[in-house]
């Protein structure tokens, strides 16, 4: 837990209740699940805080690269993928490409750019082929990085140059070629 407006908590489940047998879980797992400042209060409160789908599938993108103190993050992160897939119908999409997009352009305007980039950044974990996910996940790295929000901002840089290294112009929408030959030049000149 941190001082953010928003919390990804990690709920431990046995290998035997209904998702792990679900999931194939061997042993007992955790999963991460993403609570707004609202219903952080009530956590933190000891309040009864109703998870839902839309939990489990923001913690996923969100708290993907946590390292909790004392949890196994490995089951999570190798089911992300099928778990989040689970539940495209309930976001109304067809495509793990577009859910990470729209969750995380929801994630910016709510919560703002770092928030939407650890999300972009799990996408680009999940997803290494999408242009278009590393496109908005370099356009928040660029912010993140001018708006100094970033602990080290010499690995960021080479963070950005790496994974606009790895966008295929030709995948992403042409309207956008311009902006991404504009990130090049920014993120040479950082």
């Amino acid at each position: 837990m941190s001082s953010e407006k928003y919390a990804v908590i990690w709920k431990h489940f046995n290998h035997n209740s209904e998702i792990g047998i679900r999931l194939n879980a061997q042993q007992d797992f955790s999963l991460p699940y993403f609570l707004t400042e609202e219903e952080k209060m009530k956590f933190d409160n000891k309040e009864q805080v109703k998870l839902n789908p839309f939990h489990l599938v923001m913690g996923l993108l969100v708290g993907y690269f946590d390292k909790p103190p004392d949890i196994d993050t490995d089951f999570a992160k190798q089911r992300a993928s099928i778990i989040i897939q689970e539940h495209l119908a309930s976001f109304k999409t067809t495509s793990l490409e577009n859910l990470i997009l729209d969750l995380s352009n929801f994630l910016r305007d709510s919560h703002g750019q770092k928030v939407s980039l650890q999300s972009l950044m799990t996408g680009v974990e999940l997803l290494p082929k999408s242009s278009a996910i590393k496109y908005d996940a370099c356009i928040d790295l660029i912010n993140c990085i001018d708006d100094d929000e970033l602990e080290d901002r010499i690995a960021a840089i080479q963070r950005l140059k790496l994974i606009l290294s790895k966008i295929d112009p030709k995948k992403i929408n042409q309207e956008l070629v311009n902006d991404y030959l504009k990130m090049i030049q920014i993120a040479n000149e950082f």
